[in-house]
């Protein structure tokens, strides 16, 4: 298990971002992640000019359309995103999993017209076991960013109608910015850092969105351990804890991080079980036809939120 930080959603000036894709990985570097995807705005042109000795990455392309913007991810054909409407997205979804690329929704209740015209998800997906991930958080962290409290209902009540659905966290980055607290997704990387592993772990559902902490979980039953986004038997389990305070704190200064507890959370966004943050071992009964992601929960500047968000385990 290598949980390692990643952004998955980035612009260039194939777009309407300011970096170059060059500079783009260079910034990255800077930030200490350890892969990027490219995903301009329909378009894959700035992915030639990608370079993985500097840092490695995904190829992508952000769909942009009227009625809401998908992340895709590692297609190996193109599948036409110009006549995507809200009625045939099943379809469109089907063709790019058909190309094994991975989907994501983003940004699902950015601010729509006129400002964002699009950004706001109005596709009506009917089957949601073809889509990857959704984009919880989004953007810079402050009070006034409302869209990610929306974005997380939105995940739950869909992992509560049985959807296997990882989560991720967006920059959506366009250009450098000194100004601002910016997460990261924690991806678990099996050998190398590249495109093949990024991709399988996001197929996993094996991510984790966060503020700058790294936290992850497996569970322990009988002899056998299981991992964020594994599917397992009910009946008492064993969680064990992987956190690092320290893992991206000079990137999160000067903003003052204090982590306070660990929120087991279930069907409905009820909290099954909470421990203090530096608890490394739980046990808890996990009951059938649940599913259970651990939140490390603490204050931003003083105020109270979630820091990080695993994905969920599924109990059959």
């Amino acid at each position: 298990m290598s949980y390692l930080p990643v952004e998955l959603h980035c612009h260039t000036i194939h777009s309407d971002g300011d970096f170059t894709p060059e500079s783009l990985q260079e910034a990255a570097v800077e930030n200490g992640l350890s892969l990027i995807a490219l995903t301009d705005h329909n378009t894959f042109s700035g992915t030639e000019e990608l370079n993985a000795d500097i840092c490695p990455f995904i190829k992508g392309i952000e769909w942009t359309t009227y009625f809401g913007h998908m992340l895709v991810l590692g297609a190996k054909s193109f599948v036409d995103w110009r006549d995507a409407m809200p009625d045939n997205i099943d379809e469109k979804i089907s063709a790019v999993k058909t190309a094994d690329g991975t989907v994501g929704v983003a940004h699902p209740y950015q601010c729509g017209s006129p400002i964002c015209t699009g950004g706001r998800w109005e596709f009506k997906v009917n089957n949601w076991e073809n889509v990857d991930y959704i984009e919880i958080w989004h953007e810079g962290f402050s009070e006034g960013n409302t869209e990610n409290d929306r974005a997380t209902a939105m995940w739950t009540r869909l992992l509560d109608k049985g959807y296997h659905l990882a989560a991720s966290y967006g920059r959506d980055w366009h250009r450098p910015s000194k100004v601002g607290l910016f997460g990261c997704t924690y991806l678990d990387f099996e050998g190398d850092v590249s495109e093949a592993a990024a991709l399988k772990a996001i197929k996993q559902g094996r991510m984790v969105v966060s503020v700058g902490a790294k936290f992850a979980f497996t569970v322990s039953r009988s002899e056998n351990i299981y991992n964020i986004g594994d599917t397992l038997p009910s009946g008492m389990a064993k969680l064990s804890f992987i956190t690092d305070f320290s893992a991206r704190e000079k990137y999160t200064q000067p903003n003052e991080i204090k982590y306070d507890s660990i929120k087991i959370v279930t069907n409905g966004g009820s909290t099954a079980l909470e421990i203090p943050a530096d608890q490394v071992v739980a046990e808890i009964e996990l009951q059938k036809s649940h599913w259970y992601r651990a939140e490390l929960w603490g204050t931003i500047d003083g105020n109270s939120h979630p820091i990080a968000i695993t994905g969920p385990i599924y109990i059959k």
